[in-house]
């Protein structure tokens, strides 16, 4: 079974209830849930997402990224940042 996660940008452009999101075949990315968090548009929206976080976290489908993800995150970003310079 194929298992998804989305980046926030998808999740802005669609309703979030129009994702085939299930426990089981998604993962969710602990900055994606904070972005979403910080743009809500009310409070009770902000704590829809907490909810997921909570829910996502203890059914061990929460993506937390640690320090080696981070660096890799940043080598990654530093060496598309090259490639685009080299193009230009």
């Amino acid at each position: 079974m194929p298992i998804f996660t989305y980046d926030t940008s998808v999740i802005i452009s669609r309703k979030p209830t129009v994702l085939p999101v299930k426990f089981g075949n998604s993962l969710w990315s602990a900055v994606v849930l904070l972005e979403l968090m910080a743009s809500a548009q009310d409070e009770s929206q902000r704590k829809i997402y907490e909810h997921l976080f909570h829910k996502y976290d203890e059914n061990e489908c929460l993506m937390v990224p640690n320090e080696d993800d981070w660096l890799l995150a940043g080598k990654v970003l530093y060496l598309l940042t090259q490639d685009r310079k080299r193009a230009h």
